[in-house]
């Protein structure tokens, strides 16, 4: 089967490059990699060789868009054969930052191989934000990664609130109600709140007192929302939030608003002065 992969590049590389560092990637001479411009002639390609690249200038944080096939049974032995693989072994081999996109959580979220890291390899784990502009041949911005990254020195340093957001967690106690109500939904972001603390803020111990505003605020929506449920459907879900709001309550501890009011942050009621045991977020001051 053939691996299809889409790199963007931090550098500007030519063509004899762009086969070099491809090659050096899987183990290969250069001669088993065909390079050619978008929109150059294509009818004479080695439409046989173990990796075709078709590449085309991009603007701004990144340099290239390559497109590239790949016939993992042409490479060496032990050759990257996956795309995070290939994207990490051509950082190495080009000192390139690599992203690669990541459709599944949202059209901006990429990959990023930073060749830069201690561990290439494992840094094609690391999360980025890529902005397009609206122009016809759009500038590309690389506005956040969750990890510094020398390529992007202008992006914002952090979590990305997307990825948080996409984490899968269970919400039990909400699906037993049974409803879809703008309440329900309130209250499931609610019991996401309790299940993501009891779990050590997954998937990397991490969140965003922004996020975590968000949260509190969808409880406070819940008890505004609550008045246009049915009577019946009223009651289970007053039982599910006094079920959710000491699970809460088990994972904050009372201090008096003080960890939101570092960031900016403030807000009404006994909730919002609570802050969890263990903050996910660097505390500032």
């Amino acid at each position: 089967m053939i691996l299809l992969c889409n790199f963007l590049i931090s550098r500007s590389l030519n063509p004899v490059e762009l086969a070099a560092g491809l090659a050096d990637a899987v183990r290969l001479t250069p001669g088993h990699v065909d390079v050619r411009h978008t929109d150059s002639d294509q009818t004479d390609r080695d439409w046989e060789a173990a990796v075709l690249c078709t590449y085309h200038p991009v603007r701004g944080d990144v340099a290239l868009s390559l497109d590239l096939q790949v016939r993992p049974e042409a490479l060496a032995p032990g050759a990257p054969a996956s795309e995070p693989s290939l994207a990490a072994e051509f950082a190495r081999t080009t000192g390139a930052a690599v992203l690669f996109p990541d459709d599944r959580i949202d059209p901006e979220t990429y990959w990023l191989a930073d060749p830069g890291a201690p561990d290439p390899l494992a840094a094609a784990a690391v999360r980025a934000r890529l902005v397009a502009s609206d122009e016809e041949s759009p500038v590309y911005t690389v506005d956040a990664v969750e990890v510094p990254v020398a390529a992007f020195p202008r992006a914002e340093v952090g979590p990305l609130p997307e990825i948080l957001r996409a984490e899968p967690l269970p919400t039990p106690v909400v699906t037993a109600v049974g409803s879809e109500s703008p309440a329900a939904v309130s209250l499931r972001v609610w019991e996401r709140l309790g299940r993501r603390m009891a779990a050590d803020w997954p998937p990397e111990g991490r969140y965003t007192p922004e996020l975590y505003a968000q949260d509190l605020a969808a409880r406070d929506l819940f008890d505004r929302q609550l008045a246009d449920c049915p009577r019946a459907e009223r009651a289970a879900l007053l039982g599910a939030a006094d079920e959710l709001d000491e699970l809460f309550l088990t994972y904050t501890v009372e201090d008096a608003g003080a960890a939101l009011r570092a960031v900016g942050l403030r807000g009404a009621g006994p909730r919002w002065r609570r802050a969890p045991v263990r903050l996910p977020w660097p505390v500032t001051g």
